[in-house]
């Protein structure tokens, strides 16, 4: 029975050698390195995931792992952060009012410079806003006594000075530039003195013609 005894204890002992030296073959670790291998295999992870690990340290301060942004996001955070742009559509519709106002801006201010044909034809737009004039371009133009009957009038429209006319009309329609007549209704030639204006609030000349409030 001691020889029973002692041949199972040499059976177990044995065994656990045996496990024992088998252990690193069969797993590839070497006995005191685990925790290195596992944390190389920590930091490729973490790699695969945009961190990264190998940041430096003094003074034993902890520092962050820093997380690489991807392109795509930082795009998208730039356009999160960008203020919108207001578009606005501009009416370009030649129609029967652009007519009237081109007609009125190559009638009266034709020889002078883009400046010069946008404050006519803002003038006649404040006119179109006000509650003392007619309320569309044309019956403006054909109020009695104010400017002329522009189905009379026919200029060339293959011309310089109708394109400049016409673009003049098309930004004072549409509000595009700054005022440079405020809220001036009324106007005329500079070389003239006609006594209805004597009493009216001057605004501005420019060119050869005076406006007023």
């Amino acid at each position: 029975m001691s020889f029973g005894r002692k041949h199972v204890i040499f059976g177990v002992s044995a065994m656990v050698a045996a496990t024992v030296v088998a252990l690193p073959m069969a797993t590839g670790f070497a006995f005191g390195s685990d925790e290195q291998i596992s944390a190389e295999a920590d930091s490729e992870l973490l790699a695969a995931g945009g961190v990264e690990t190998e940041v430096p340290v003094q003074d034993g301060e902890v520092v962050e792992p820093v997380i690489a942004l991807d392109a795509e996001v930082e795009a998208v955070a730039a356009d999160a952060e960008a203020a919108p742009v207001e578009v606005t559509a501009i009416n370009d519709t030649v129609d029967a009012d652009l007519i009237c106002l081109t007609k009125i801006v190559r009638h009266e201010a034709a020889n002078q410079s883009m400046t010069g044909q946008l404050a006519v034809a803002q003038l006649v737009m404040n006119r179109v806003n006000s509650p003392r004039f007619p309320n569309t371009i044309c019956a403006v133009a054909h109020q009695s006594g104010q400017f002329f009957n522009t189905n009379a009038y026919n200029p060339s429209r293959n011309d310089q000075r109708w394109a400049n006319a016409l673009e003049a009309a098309i930004d004072a329609r549409n509000g595009i530039s700054d005022p440079v007549v405020g809220d001036a209704v009324f106007y005329h030639a500079a070389y003239v003195s006609p006594r209805f204006h004597r009493s009216r609030p001057r605004v501005t000349q420019i060119e050869d013609h005076i406006f007023y409030r």
